[in-house]
């Protein structure tokens, strides 16, 4: 089935959702910011810590159910003797519920600016690899 996908999240955190089955997590890569925004509560989508690149085939992750999302703007002023910068940072906070994993059977090609699909097979633990 196809899944949206969350590409490059680190190890650390995968493990985590992984043990405790439900976590927030704030994403800040555009590439991943962008997939998101095509994701409604409910949906189901696939984590893994591989580039949104070298996603291929057998690529493993975890498919993970979407329990929340909330979009946010970090706001950074930065002032000096002569100057005075703003700048703005959107960002998305995004709760995740394993579902289980899974394996990327295969995807679409990485585009910048649209979400990673890849096409994922559940991953049953009695599964050989």
């Amino acid at each position: 089935m196809d899944r949206v996908a969350l590409t490059g999240i680190s190890r650390q955190v995968i493990k985590e959702l992984a043990a405790n089955s439900i976590r927030t997590v704030e994403i800040r890569s555009p590439h991943n910011f962008f997939a998101l925004l095509d994701v409604s509560l409910g949906d189901v989508i696939f984590v893994t810590e591989t580039c949104a690149s070298d996603v291929v085939a057998g690529t493993m992750g975890l498919l993970v159910r979407v329990k929340e999302l909330q979009l946010v703007t970090h706001r950074m002023i930065q002032t000096g003797a002569d100057f005075y910068e703003e700048s703005e940072a959107q960002a998305a906070r995004v709760q995740l519920q394993v579902v289980g994993h899974g394996r990327a059977r295969g995807g679409q090609e990485f585009k910048v600016g649209s979400p990673q699909v890849v096409e994922v097979d559940e991953v049953c633990y009695y599964d050989a690899r």
